[in-house]
């Protein structure tokens, strides 16, 4: 069934009455913005549940926390100013702090104009309270409690706070909610709750349930929200579920009394606490009677009541027979529906586990990272701006590129780690260890999550360090210019040429960016995850990430490489064909029982990283034998094999890394190169939202992010 649209609803209705210009916001973005402050256990917990039900939870508040994200996708605030500043549209608070600190929190929150504050917390000190309410009245904000359960909208499917799903609204038709039904306002939760069900047992729809809060003084009475629901056009009956102890239903039914043009609409009252004793309380703080007090009492209340007209019922088989009265028996939806979704509720199996990343999506041909292909990213943008990309979900702004260009030069100009170097390693391993003995990188990481994005962008700048003293290149970081930019620089480290050629400089860092990211299954960002799921340091997950990257991972490039070249040179030599060269080549490496590497891919049937850097290698005048021979290679191993497989992007760049003549080694530096921005990402993703030493299934991953 279709939800009713949110500016057709009872929630749209009262922030409207308190701020029309976010009411206006609302109304041309579809969505009501809320924000969940304390998240202990509690608070997680039905942040989650009010997220399934349909609440868009914009935020969370918890000091010590900001820079984290519940929930994976949820990010969290150190304060209401610090989160409005982000997101200046909520409309909604739900506050789950404990009592003794509650004061100041709903206070900020009330200040910073939120028109609809849900007060969880109970047994908050009565002098908290009234200077909590007085800042409400104040800034004419509508709060619910304390002590409330909350609030739900069964129409819209929005719900703040604890309360379950046993509500119902109108069906329309067959096919969408209306707005119709009955308004509950409830000072108990438990009371409100069998209402509810005994009413959607019937057919008699709920469009709004609201629970003001059970102590005894709270922020909404009866008497101020009652009118207000009196006046919204969608409501035919008004519930009033009242209980034993202060007067609020006394004042109510006084109000009525004197004032029946404000309350057209049909209104049944039900008391709890009949046979209860004085000074007593009777579950909540405001549920009791004072004794020798002549108001306060279940009689006080039901003649008060009655006195003004409105019936009081005794319990839900009354409440039953009177609404239906009031309505002249009309039913807003056939009874099996209600049934149904109870017995869906009843049956639904435990949800599949599941975890999120935002970062990157991995579809056949296809790869997506925080909503753009990848192979855009390849033409137009550079490694520090994918790196942004990775982490934000956004391009930077100019200003925040300089700032990530001026951390990364400065990051390879501070000199190497003194780490030994030896002759024939594997480029992984020598990476690994630069990382884990560099002091200056680890104390930069000790900023923490709030500079996830500065470390990253260091930690490239120090790759690009370490990379020059392997490739003997550390001379040319001496005469940096003032104006060399970041892609420059590892133009410079990764071929050594004093000058810098600018269209080999961009098809350089664009195979660099080809290879930022792949998801959550490559086993160097596995590697990466789970040591940041033990809270390793950020320098020792990217070198256990570095770690796994191998022949079998993140080697096929050099290979690639090599196997380009005798191609070519056995052509020449031979004076034959570069096809004919190609074909005996494959049938040696059959013969030997060698792969020919660069080829097929796990997912990808056409790699869509393949043709854009062809056309980058055409466009920088390197496009010689081996990047055309890429482009035919297929065609020529399914001669010689029979099997059919595409080229991939390790194939591609091993061609285009062959026809500069650069050093094979350097399809592999590209391709940790590239990671490290991929593998930082993930590393930051892992500690912001997911718990400490989580037990972490990679097949269970969704990706979350921006389509």
């Amino acid at each position: 069934m279709k939800r009713l649209p949110v500016d057709q609803g009872m929630l749209y209705y009262l922030i409207k009455d308190k701020r029309p210009e976010l009411a206006e916001h609302i109304k041309k973005t579809g969505s009501i913005d809320t924000v969940i402050i304390g998240l202990g256990r509690q608070g997680l917990k039905h942040a989650g549940l009010m997220k399934d039900f349909g609440t868009k939870i914009t935020a969370g508040i918890s000091k010590g926390r900001g820079g984290t994200r519940i929930h994976e996708v949820i990010p969290v605030y150190e304060s209401i100013t610090d989160c409005v500043k982000e997101h200046p549209n909520i409309a909604i608070a739900s506050i789950w702090r404990h009592y003794s600190g509650v004061k100041d929190v709903a206070i900020e929150v009330i200040e910073s104009g939120i028109p609809i504050v849900v007060l969880i917390s109970e047994f908050i000190p009565l002098k908290d309270v009234r200077d909590i309410i007085v800042a409400a009245k104040k800034h004419k904000t509508i709060l619910f409690g304390g002590n409330t359960p909350g609030i739900i909208f069964p129409p819209e499917g929005i719900k703040v706070g604890m309360l379950p799903d046993i509500f119902y609204p109108e069906e329309k038709n067959s096919e969408e909610f209306g707005p119709k039904g009955v308004t509950i306002v409830s000072r108990s939760g438990a009371i409100l709750y069998h209402m509810s069900d005994a009413l959607a047992s019937v057919g008699i729809a709920q469009n709004a349930v609201l629970g003001i809060g059970g102590d005894g003084a709270i922020g909404t009475r009866f008497l101020d929200i009652v009118p207000v629901l009196q006046q919204y056009e969608n409501t035919d009956l008004i519930v009033i579920a009242g209980e034993i102890g202060g007067c609020q239903e006394e004042i109510l039914a006084e109000d009525i009394a004197k004032h029946p043009e404000k309350y057209p609409k049909p209104i049944v009252a039900l008391i709890s606490g009949s046979n209860a004793p004085e000074g007593k309380t009777m579950g909540h703080a405001g549920a009791i009677v004072t004794p020798g007090q002549e108001y306060g009492t279940f009689k006080s209340k039901k003649a008060a009541f009655e006195k003004a007209g409105i019936p009081v019922v005794n319990g839900q088989h009354d409440l039953i027979k009177e609404v239906q009265a009031k309505l002249k028996n009309k039913q807003y939806f056939p009874i099996k529906s209600y049934r149904e979704k109870l017995r869906k509720n009843w049956e639904e199996p435990p949800k599949k586990p599941e975890w999120a990343t935002l970062i990157t999506k991995i579809e056949p041909n296809n790869i997506i990272i925080s909503g753009y292909p990848l192979q855009d990213i390849v033409k137009d943008k550079t490694l520090l701006e994918t790196t942004f990309l990775l982490i934000k979900g956004k391009f930077p702004l100019s200003k925040e590129t300089q700032s990530m260009e001026k951390i990364a030069l400065e990051a390879v100009k501070i000199p190497t780690p003194k780490a030994s170097i030896f002759k024939g390693e594997d480029i992984a391993k020598t990476l690994g260890r630069f990382l884990v003995s560099d002091e200056k990188l680890a104390d930069f990481s000790k900023k923490g999550i709030k500079a996830s994005l500065e470390i990253a962008v260091f930690g490239l700048g120090r790759i690009a360090r370490y990379l020059s003293a392997i490739l003997k290149t550390e001379k040319i970081i001496e005469d940096i210019k003032d104006d060399a930019t970041f892609t420059d620089v590892i133009y410079q480290i990764l071929t050594g040429d004093k000058t810098i050629n600018k269209k080999k400089a961009e098809l350089l860092e664009a195979m660099i960016v080809a290879s930022v990211d792949h998801g959550v299954t490559p086993p160097s960002t596995q590697s990466t995850l789970i040591a940041a799921s033990v809270r390793a340091p950020f320098e020792v997950a990217l070198a256990q990430g570095v770690g796994a990257i191998t022949d079998v991972h993140g080697g096929a490039g050099t290979k690639a490489v090599y196997f380009f070249k005798k191609c070519v040179e056995i052509a020449k030599e031979k004076q034959i064909d570069l096809s004919t060269a190609t074909y005996e080549v494959i049938t040696e490496y059959v013969r030997d029982g060698k792969r020919v590497q660069g080829l097929g891919h796990r997912i990808h049937t056409e790699d869509p990283r393949r043709d854009i850097l062809w056309i980058k290698a055409e466009n920088a005048g390197i496009a010689a034998d081996s990047v055309e021979l890429s482009k035919e290679i297929t065609e020529i191993f399914k001669q010689a094999r029979g099997i059919d497989l595409p080229i991939n992007v390790d194939g591609v760049i091993g061609a285009i890394i062959a026809d500069i003549g650069l050093n094979p080694i350097l399809a592999k530096a590209v391709f940790i190169f590239g990671r490290i921005a991929g593998m930082s990402a993930h590393y930051f993703e892992e500690i912001i939202s997911q718990p400490q030493m989580r037990r972490i299934n990679f097949s269970e991953a969704v990706y979350k992010g921006r389509e």
